[in-house]
């Protein structure tokens, strides 16, 4: 019974919405509004009515309408199509989109309102769902209304090819529409925009390029956007922007200078950008700049003090990560003081400093400055200190420098342009540095520089190019780069090259082919990549190799045979290479000159323990995690008295060694 009379209820409510007839009168439609849950803005009326007793007595007249919270449908628009006078109207988005699989489609019934010229705002409230479903071709119903100033389609499905003929727009909310570059064209006519929301949608720099004229934009929303530097070229001349947001634009201190002539701006938001010290030197210029976002960005403490010291009052809003020094040095004291005060080390020869270690202390980039008057000095050691691009430009001075250590600092490629003017410059370690590979160009004619350092960086096949052809590089480490098979082919351009770190990369088989020719090699490590036997095999002209890392890789007894034909080997590592035995410990045999021998959990027992005799000079041998027993064990260290073996009982069970 209950289930008949809500079908009832249901079907007349239907038919109700289907007699629907517009008021005859404005003041009826005030009261039609205020019955529904809304309210109303009255002209010659101080704000807004809600409640049927406050109506003024009389004839009204309707300027704005607010059914935001209400269950409006969208069929009774034509409740409002007499209303001549109306400017604003706000309503619920989740009325086009009820519920989660809602196939509504009410983009028609904006016919009710096409008419009303009148109409300079039309909001819609967001919704809990994914979406609203207001589209283009709805959009399109209202192309006639030119007096529009405000449309609010945040979390609509609108595109924008039906934005065009909106020329008179001054606010546009877009966030979180399917909203892109194609949409972005529509925008070029609106030369009074003034407010642009676009946070997740999916413009990218070309589409930046649709709004390079809008002259007086004064709030740029591109929160979450594809945006680079090559998008920030197009809002140079936006020069009345107070507001933008540029949260997780692949932006750098580069993009940030682009900028510079945005002397308005009171607010911008750099949340994960790849801006550093040395990029904020560009906000300098902004006097009106109130608030900043700098949280994840390559910013230290030192340079954000710098900039609230060039704007009293700014609002930053920043993540410190480094720990603060109960004493913060300054720059009236002597290098050697200075140093020692900061917990450094200093070595002296004939008065001068010859070698600083200022690594892990409270060192910025202005502190740099005291090493000016150091010409003599030929080591620097900076890591893990708050030091970036504008510190190692303090370093020109010191042409006599020999070795640089730069890792964990905030230094970029763009600051190692200083690098040009060290000749004498041996090694230069970048280690979980901020750099890419093109600022390498810089040591372009350096002959004398021996060992270069990338691990952990983002550096890739662009960065080996820019290092090729260097005589007297003898050392180089990738670990943890984004070197490919491809790129190593530039490696033969590297004459001198002896000692090559690859460990963590995404190398393969066909890189060794180029590896292979580097007949120089003395020292290869290809730790946690994906080379397999095959690859080892392509390694056999690499007879004087006397050191090989190879832990947790792809060999089998196949590649072990392969190595064995590296006769000069003195140290060999194949730790976690579980699917090597016995047999592959035998193809080892000729490699008479070891001296260490790592095997941690690799499937060594006690029937191969003899052929360990083979290596006379093994002063390491790691049999930790293996299946020798120990009597097998004991066998051993009376064959090798002078090796240290490692070894441990209990190492060789399963939820041991499978650890």
């Amino acid at each position: 019974m209950m289930l008949r009379w809500l079908c009832v209820l249901l079907v007349a409510c239907g038919a109700a919405l289907a007699e629907l007839t517009p008021p005859a009168t404005e003041r009826e439609a005030a009261e039609w509004v205020i019955r529904r849950g809304g309210s109303v803005v009255l002209a010659d009326h101080p704000g807004a009515v809600s409640v049927l007793r406050d109506l003024p007595r009389g004839d009204v007249r309707i300027v704005s309408i607010n059914l935001v919270g209400t269950l409006f449908e969208p069929q009774e628009l034509v409740m409002f199509s007499r209303l001549s006078g109306l400017k604003e109207l706000h309503l619920p988005g989740t009325q086009w989109n009820p519920g989660a699989g809602s196939k509504l489609d009410a983009n028609d019934e904006f016919k009710h309102i096409a008419h009303l010229t009148s109409l300079e705002r039309i909001h819609f409230s967001l919704h809990f769902l994914t979406n609203i479903n207001v589209q283009d071709k709805g959009l399109e119903i209202l192309s006639g209304l030119s007096n529009l100033e405000s449309l609010r389609l945040a979390q609509t499905r609108v595109k924008g090819s039906s934005l065009k003929p909106f020329v008179n727009l001054r606010a546009l909310d877009l966030r979180y529409t399917p909203f892109d570059d194609e949409g972005m064209k529509s925008l070029a006519g609106m030369t009074q925009l003034e407010k642009l929301y676009l946070k997740d949608t999916f413009v990218t720099d070309a589409g930046l390029a649709s709004i390079a004229d809008l002259t007086n934009l004064t709030e740029l929303d591109l929160y979450g956007c594809r945006i680079s530097e090559a998008g920030i070229e197009h809002l140079q001349r936006l020069t009345k922007l107070r507001k933008l947001d540029l949260l997780g634009a692949d932006v750098s201190d580069e993009g940030l200078a682009k900028l510079a002539g945005l002397k308005d701006l009171e607010e911008i938001n750099l949340y994960r950008t790849r801006v550093t010290n040395a990029g904020l030197e560009q906000l300098r210029g902004m006097k009106k700049l109130a608030s900043i976002d700098l949280r994840y960005t390559r910013t230290s403490r030192a340079g954000i003090e710098q900039l609230q010291a060039a704007h009293p009052g700014l609002r930053v809003n920043y993540l410190d990560s480094s720990v603060r020094q109960q004493r913060q040095p300054t720059l009236d004291q002597g290098v050697r003081a200075w140093v020692k005060s900061v917990g450094g080390r200093i070595e002296e020869r004939d008065g001068h400093a010859v070698r600083i270690s200022l690594a892990g202390a409270p060192v910025s980039d202005a502190h740099l400055s005291l090493l000016k008057n150091e010409p003599k000095l030929e080591v620097l050691d900076l890591s893990s200190t708050e030091i970036g691009d504008a510190g190692l430009r303090e370093l020109a001075a010191l042409t006599g420098l020999r070795e640089l250590t730069l890792n964990t600092t905030m230094v970029s490629d763009a600051g190692l342009e200083v690098l040009s003017g060290m000749p004498g410059l041996r090694r230069l370690s970048l280690n979980n540095t901020l750099v890419r590979g093109p600022g390498l160009r810089s040591l372009r004619g350096h002959t004398a520089i021996e060992e270069i350092s990338l691990a952990g960086t983002v550096a890739g096949d662009a960065a080996l190019v820019d290092l090729a052809g260097l005589p007297a590089l003898s050392r180089l480490r990738l670990a943890y780069t984004d070197v490919s098979d491809e790129g190593l082919a530039v490696l033969a351009e590297m004459p001198a090259l002896a000692d090559l770190d690859l460990d963590s990369t995404d190398l393969g088989d066909k890189g060794m082919e180029h590896i292979g020719k580097l007949a120089g090699l003395r020292r290869l490590s290809l730790s946690y990549t994906r080379v397999t036997d095959e690859g080892i095999q392509r390694l056999a002209q690499l007879t004087g190799l006397e050191e090989l890392r190879m832990i947790r890789v792809r060999v089998t007894d196949a590649g072990a045979a392969a190595i064995g034909k590296l006769t000069n080997l003195r140290r060999l590592n194949l730790d976690y290479n579980m699917k090597i035995t016995d047999a592959g410990i035998a193809s080892l045999k000729p490699l008479d000159k070891l001296e260490e021998l790592r095997l941690d959990t690799v499937t060594v027992t006690d029937a191969g323990i003899d052929h360990f005799r083979a290596f006379p000079r093994l002063k390491l041998l790691n049999l930790y995690h293996t299946l020798v027993t120990e009597p097998a064990y004991e066998t051993l260290r009376s064959a090798l008295p002078d090796c240290r073996i490692v070894w441990d009982r209990e190492s060789s069970l399963p939820i041991r060694r499978g650890s």
